[in-house]
């Protein structure tokens, strides 16, 4: 009996390393020198397919004749270029990206797209390359308010039911900052009152504050945000090869200061 138990032990612990080789070699092959089913698709047709909701300026928007155009569209076209293939864009639905993708009607998810980590069994997300998250915005000449401790007693415009709303009222009842919170319909309308000097700083997106500050002006924004909101490339969850080709060249491009070219570009 006590050799049989001997025998027994050592016939799992092969068992278990035969399986911690398997695993490794595949994440090897995913995360690795290897390939993935994706990554040979686009490889062999010469083509990335890229699904995206192309009603979201400056991000990705048709022109009249059905071109593609935006800060995501040169990304997409940034990293085609560097795998030496060409990119296709599909036009769809913000509801309906996921479906596509899992359903192989494209192989990337390249819009605006926030990181969702209730998805995170079902789709890989590259790390990020555009911060969407909250700032605060004061008027250009603004010198008195440096962060959110000199928000007291100010008057602070927000988009109604907004994440910029919810984060003013945590400084309000979290950080005990007695700031007024003034409401508006949008982001934009809490900017222009800002401008005109309705309220003395407004909590909002760092889209709409970029777009804002480039065109009409007469605005600032701090640089630390409040929150984050990452924008990431969600890919079918058996594209580990893609994944890390992805991972690379978007730090390639951050170091190469290509992702700030573009913000400079399309804000």
């Amino acid at each position: 009996m006590r050799v049989q138990g001997t025998w027994s032990r050592w016939l799992w612990l092969v068992l278990a390393l035969g399986c911690w080789a398997l695993a490794f070699l595949e994440i090897r092959t995913w995360f690795g020198g290897g390939t993935d089913p994706t990554w040979e698709q686009i490889q062999k047709s010469g083509v990335v397919r890229v699904g995206m909701d192309a009603t979201y300026p400056p991000f990705e928007v048709q022109d009249e004749f059905g071109r593609f155009y935006g800060y995501d569209v040169d990304l997409v076209e940034e990293l085609a270029r560097r795998w030496g293939v060409r990119a296709e864009f599909i036009n769809i639905h913000f509801d309906g990206l996921y479906d596509a993708l899992l359903t192989g009607k494209c192989d990337l998810l390249v819009s605006a797209l926030p990181y969702d980590e209730t998805l995170t069994e079902d789709v890989l997300y590259s790390p990020s390359y555009f911060n969407a998250g909250l700032l605060l915005a004061v008027r250009e000449g603004e010198r008195r308010i440096a962060s959110v401790n000199s928000l007291g007693d100010k008057r602070v415009g927000v988009s109604l039911g907004s994440a910029g709303h919810l984060e003013a009222r945590r400084i309000q009842e979290q950080a005990c900052i007695p700031l007024q919170i003034v409401p508006f319909a949008s982001s934009w309308e809490a900017l222009q009152a800002l401008r005109a000097g309705e309220v003395n700083a407004a909590i909002v997106d760092s889209v709409s504050a970029y777009c804002f500050v480039h065109d009409p002006g007469g605005i600032r924004y701090l640089k630390k945000f409040l929150s984050d909101e990452q924008y990431v490339i969600a890919m079918r969850p058996d594209s580990g090869y893609l994944w890390k080709r992805i991972a690379d060249e978007l730090a390639h491009m951050k170091k190469e200061g290509f992702l700030l070219t573009l913000q400079e570009k399309w804000f």
